[in-house]
């Protein structure tokens, strides 16, 4: 790793998963409107309009979703890039980097949030990302469209853990390393 850059990129396992799901759609769609080996011919004759439509979408979707994701999973796109003149993060659909000058950055921290899964009747408190606080003036905008586990609104910026590949504080560690912060 290189002492004057840290990268960090959308999780792996993620694009793992997507991919599977994309896959997933794209073998309902096959199976249903071509092969026909788990579910019988005779599903969905009563309205063949609604099954072709299934299909066509269900086909389109999930061969896009895949094909997405697999290339994402052999160069997974980078969420935030941390070097000692800019700072990064991905917008739009394709992570496209967005350059905020380092010096604009006030604070960085961890947040924690309430877990979505319940076991036995309760959430647990898990890591929820890392927050960037940048100074409110005119020579940065105070939001973006962004990225898949990516937001920036009111001069801060949200990476979520669940899509990074590195926790949270190795994020804020390297930056105020990079960066000279206390």
């Amino acid at each position: 790793m290189n002492e004057e850059s840290f990268e960090v990129r959308v999780s792996r396992k993620l694009l793992l998963v997507l991919t599977l799901v994309g896959l997933l759609f794209l073998l309902a769609g096959v199976e249903i409107g071509f092969t026909n080996t788990l579910i019988g011919p005779e599903v969905g004759q009563d309205k063949p309009v609604i099954k072709w439509i299934f299909v066509g979408f269900s086909t389109a979707l999930g061969g896009l979703i895949t094909i997405n994701c697999f290339l994402y999973l052999i160069a997974p796109p980078i969420m935030l890039r941390i070097t000692r003149e800019n700072i990064s993060f991905g917008t739009g659909f394709r992570y496209n980097l967005f350059d905020i000058p380092a010096k604009m950055l006030e604070k960085i921290n961890t947040f924690t949030q309430e877990s979505s899964v319940e076991v036995n009747g309760k959430k647990a408190i898990v890591e929820g990302g890392v927050e960037l606080y940048f100074k409110n003036v005119e020579e940065i905008p105070s939001q973006k469209t962004t990225s898949m586990g990516i937001q920036y609104h009111a001069y801060r910026l949200i990476i979520s853990s669940t899509y990074a590949d590195k926790p949270g504080n190795e994020i804020v560690d390297q930056t105020k390393k990079i960066l000279g912060l206390k």
